[in-house]
Formats: C-alpha cells, structure tokens, sequence
C-alpha cells in the first residue's frame, strides 16, 4: 500500500458508510477518482445489515477473502459479468438461485459446505 494512503486507512476505515465519497476525498483533500479507485482495490465497502452470500462463499474457500480475485474465466464460467460480481460482493444487490450455484459448482464447494451457507443464522448478534 503506498504511503499516502496508509496515513489515511484509519480515517477510511471509520468513515466509508458514514460520509458520501465526495466528502471524504474533500476532506482528505485528495482526487475523488484516486479515492474511489483505491476503495475498490482495497475492497473497503460500507457494511450492509443483511448478510453477504458472496463474500460468506469466498470467505469460505479462501483464508483471507482478498486473496480472491476473479478471473476472465471465472465471470466467462459462472456467467456473471463484472459489474454484476462487484455489486454482489459489496452487498449492493442480492445473489439469485442460478449464481449461486454456479459459484460454488466453480469455486467446487461441496453441497453439504452451499447448504450450511445458505442456513439462516438466528441466535447471532
């Protein structure tokens, strides 16, 4: 992570849900554009309420999610497109039937592993 950005991680942190993105690259006095590429490289989204399949799902295969990059392959084999990955991965709309099971048929989750994902979680929080 270069410098100029590793002194503002805190404030980022803190405030991605809770300042619009044009008032955060005011207040850090930085280009908005710069700014927003650098929380969609560093995967900082706001967090939602509702629970995340796409992230549960890589969280799942991969240690550490943001070892995940999706591939031409991979959008070519699940038949999701790019902006329609990063609007599931951020949580900004919901994951349908069909990509969800082209997901962990590609990722090879087991059927036993995609049905405790999909189960309702009731006593958490």
């Amino acid at each position: 992570m270069h410098k100029k950005w590793r002194k503002h991680l805190p404030f980022l942190e803190k405030n991605v849900g809770r300042m619009t993105q044009e008032e955060m690259a005011r207040e850090l006095k930085v280009d908005l554009t710069e700014l927003k590429l650098f929380l969609h490289r560093y995967r900082i989204f706001p967090e939602t309420e509702d629970r995340n399949l796409a992230q549960e799902i890589i969280a799942l295969k991969f240690i550490y999610p943001e070892y995940f990059t999706p591939t031409r392959t991979f959008f070519n084999v699940t038949g999701i497109g790019q902006r329609r990955w990063w609007q599931l991965y951020r949580g900004d709309k919901k994951m349908t039937e069909s990509e969800y099971k082209a997901i962990t048929e590609h990722l090879e989750i087991s059927l036993q592993e995609a049905f405790e994902i999909r189960q309702l979680i009731l006593f958490e929080k």
